[in-house]
């Protein structure tokens, strides 16, 4: 058995390896220093790697080498802008273990620091990327989306976590170029 300051240090060492390559929550480096204690330090007493590995993650939250609310914050802002719904980030954050207070109060921050629908906007680049709703390339010989082709579209943007209320507001528009317009209202109006 090793003395508390050495499984300390070599904890110190994992924690600022790891928290040099990865943003992360208190949860999360709680979960790699285990694995690095079950791994490394296997002969040791659970219940006191626990301890240590608590104090580990306190003493790094302390010092500022990891915030679960900095960590939302640019979350949330990073999954806004790949085309994410309001859902989609509050599992992504409730899997890497951020408090449910802290995700609700960092989306609300989020979407009020805006003029505008930030869900829509996020709809919107979803479609983009998925070439759903207006961006849709209509089948040869159709002007418009047949309405089995809209229904499917609906369903895909739901299943992503878009409310009914944004979807309809997607489905509504017919071409990319009005869908562009509303986009850069958003954004620029």
């Amino acid at each position: 058995m090793r003395d508390d300051t050495a499984i300390l240090k070599r904890l110190e060492n994992k924690a600022l390896h790891y928290l040099g390559r990865y943003a992360t929550t208190e949860a999360r480096l709680r979960q790699v220093l285990g694995r690095f204690a079950q791994r490394k330090m296997e002969d040791e007493d659970p219940e006191r790697m626990i301890e240590l590995i608590d104090k580990m993650v306190s003493d790094c939250a302390a010092k500022g080498f990891v915030n679960d609310k900095d960590f939302a914050e640019q979350k949330t802002a990073s999954l806004r802008r790949q085309g994410s719904s309001r859902n989609q980030i509050k599992n992504k954050l409730y899997e890497r273990g951020v408090n449910g207070g802290v995700i609700k109060q960092t989306i609300d921050d989020h979407d009020a620091a805006h003029d505008h629908d930030v869900e829509v906007q996020s709809a919107l680049i979803y479609a983009r990327k998925r070439r759903l709703g207006p961006y849709a390339q209509p089948r040869s010989g159709q002007n418009d989306m047949a309405e089995g082709w809209r229904n499917l579209h609906a369903a895909r943007f739901a299943r992503a976590g878009f409310s009914h209320k944004t979807v309809t507001i997607i489905m509504g528009i017919k071409t990319p170029d009005d869908a562009e317009e509303l986009f850069n209202e958003g954004f620029y109006g």
